[in-house]
């Protein structure tokens, strides 16, 4: 079984050497920021007493660049962190991308999936302040143990203030993380809302649906915040609490550094030295309940990722098979839709071969669309199985076997980008002489060519194009580089009668070079230019074969009907025929 190491743990494994330098860094800092309580302390026990301003310069000059340092180092520490932040985001990018394209495609999306929000999210969490509290929060002890040299009382003091905090942290996180979750799923739930009244608000205006959408996204934003304050007031609670406790034990400490220093234990520096450093110790436990948030969140996104990198692996390199050039071969025994009940294609069975085109042709629900997903390798038969020269789809590899597929779907997109960009798909090594070829073979060069920057027009950047000039640059795209297989669901649904024999023109063409075409349509029209018809009822074919074998039967069928002669009922006699009679 393919089994291969996550792309989400090898990239923060590779982050490690980075986080080694921000660990070192991190001790050099607590390190010297001990300069600070060391400067009170001679200041008070040694120049207070000795007045002698000359020592009191020379340690002012030497906190001073011991400041510089320390200033600089932290400086590099998040400049590092802000690296390490941008090399995850882009190093698993690419591959959580392509993991949610695979379970979108096998139907297994949620409405408030965004792997885009939680690489961001997990991003700037490792480029970010809590990260560093993180680094930070190692080195208490050091400070402890530095309060216990200056006194084993101050020491206990100091012990006592950072286990009560820490015991803080852990309830916080436990009151905190499920209704963190369940913040984040309700503002995901109407994120997605917002997103799809967005995306078709110009039929949610024709059907006068605005109003009742931004109720239902009112509503369910009132139950997200409703959530997200549950968890913004229990993290303020334990905040605010713990800045109480902090401010607290620094009082006790100078409190009790006093007591010391009346008693003749400690000095007067010791007790300034102290509380300094109790701060400097407690800081890192106060900054993570603050930011614990931030933390929570960045830990559910994580799960996310791992969850879709677990789920969606990277698909194993498949053998190089050569391009197909022959038939299609076509068994299903049962299919339908990921994660469907029921199956909604079922018998279907037959071989084509190069230069045939096809029509599909069947009522509305009877499996045409369901069968072009089949074809195109998009969904995958759940019994049954498709072969292109003997080899079935299920063997080739994704992106070598989209690259002899050209396929044109009913609800036609184009990506952001320039219209030479789109109908190359975005391939990284355009060859603009197979662009200017399939668009030429969908009679859209001239259109392309009349517009002002021609096939550099950036489509997604308020430039209009209607339905029918959309669907024949999504044509020109599915014709590019030659493919094999031709699939085209309902490709004249938004063409006019140009449009119309520009598509038979381009079906010509692929016919001429050897593809294999299948048409799924409603439109008489199309059938001028297939030689095969596959008729689909109830997603059963109930019919394959030549075109002129299946619409001939079917034609004299209709004619014997027309022309057959009506048998009328007897008429009843007349009056005069009942007298001739008798």
């Amino acid at each position: 079984m393919f089994q291969k190491k996550s792309k989400i743990k090898s990239t923060w494994a590779s982050l490690r050497a980075g986080f080694a330098a921000i660990a070192f860094f991190s001790f050099i800092l607590n390190v010297l920021m001990l300069a600070g309580p060391l400067y009170m302390l001679q200041v008070y026990d040694r120049v207070l007493t000795s007045q002698n301003m000359d020592t009191l310069i020379a340690l002012s000059i030497l906190l001073v660049g011991v400041f510089i340092v320390s200033g600089l180092l932290d400086l590099v520490r998040m400049r590092i962190l802000g690296r390490l932040g941008a090399r995850f985001e882009l190093n698993v990018g690419e591959p959580i991308l392509k993991s949610a394209m695979r379970r979108r495609v096998q139907g297994k999306s949620g409405h408030g999936d965004n792997p885009a929000a939680d690489v961001t999210g997990f991003r700037d969490f490792i480029s970010g302040p809590t990260l560093t509290a993180f680094f930070d929060a190692p080195w208490i002890p050091l400070y402890l143990g530095v309060l216990y040299i200056l006194h084993p009382l101050l020491g206990a003091l100091g012990l006592a203030g950072a286990v009560t905090l820490i015991i803080l942290a852990l309830i916080n996180n436990a009151r905190s993380s499920d209704v963190m979750l369940e913040a984040s799923q309700a503002r995901s739930r109407s994120d997605a809302l917002f997103t799809t009244s967005e995306r078709n608000a110009e039929l949610v205006h024709a059907m006068g649906m605005t109003g009742d959408l931004a109720r239902r996204w009112t509503a369910l934003q009132h139950d997200a915040h409703h959530l997200k304050m549950r968890v913004s007031d229990r993290i303020s609670s334990f905040s605010v609490m713990s800045k109480t406790i902090r401010m607290g034990l620094q009082s006790g400490m100078l409190g009790l550094g006093a007591a010391l220093a009346i008693t003749g234990e400690a000095t007067a520096g010791v007790m300034i030295a102290a509380t300094i450093v109790l701060a400097r110790a407690l800081a890192p436990i106060d900054q993570l309940i603050g930011q614990w948030r931030t933390f929570l969140a960045a830990r559910g996104s994580y799960k996310n990722l791992m969850a879709l990198d677990k789920e969606f692996p990277d698909q194993p390199a498949r053998l190089s098979l050569p391009r197909p050039r022959l038939s299609v071969d076509v068994d299903i025994a049962k299919a339908g839709p990921p994660l469907a009940q029921n199956a909604t294609l079922g018998g279907i069975k037959f071989s084509v071969m190069a230069g045939d085109v096809v029509a599909v042709i069947g009522h509305s629900g009877s499996g045409k669309s369901t069968l072009a997903k089949m074809l195109a390798g998009i969904w995958v038969p759940q019994q049954g199985g498709i072969r292109l020269d003997g080899n079935p789809t299920a063997k080739w590899d994704a992106e070598a076997l989209g690259q002899m597929v050209g396929y044109l779907p009913q609800d036609v997109e184009l990506f952001d980008g320039t219209i030479r960009e789109n109908i190359a798909r975005f391939s990284t090594a355009i060859d603009d002489t197979k662009v200017l070829q399939a668009a030429i073979d969908a009679d859209v060069h001239g259109l392309i060519s009349s517009l002002p920057d021609g096939y550099a027009t950036h489509i997604g950047s308020g430039f209009h194009l209607s339905g029918g000039q959309r669907q024949r640059i999504a044509l020109a795209r599915a014709l590019y580089n030659d493919p094999f297989v031709l699939i085209l669901d309902e490709p004249n649904s938004d063409l006019d009668n140009q449009g119309e024999q520009a598509l038979r023109n381009a079906i010509d063409s692929a016919k001429a070079r050897g593809a294999i075409t299948f048409v799924m349509t409603h439109r008489p029209s199309t059938l001028e230019v297939v030689n095969k018809i596959l008729i689909l009822t109830g997603g059963l074919q109930t019919d394959f074969g030549d075109k002129e074998g299946i619409l001939r039967p079917r034609t004299q069928d209709h004619l014997a009907a027309v022309k057959r002669p009506q048998v009328a009922a007897p008429a009843s006699p007349t009056h005069a025929q009942k007298g001739a009679v008798s």
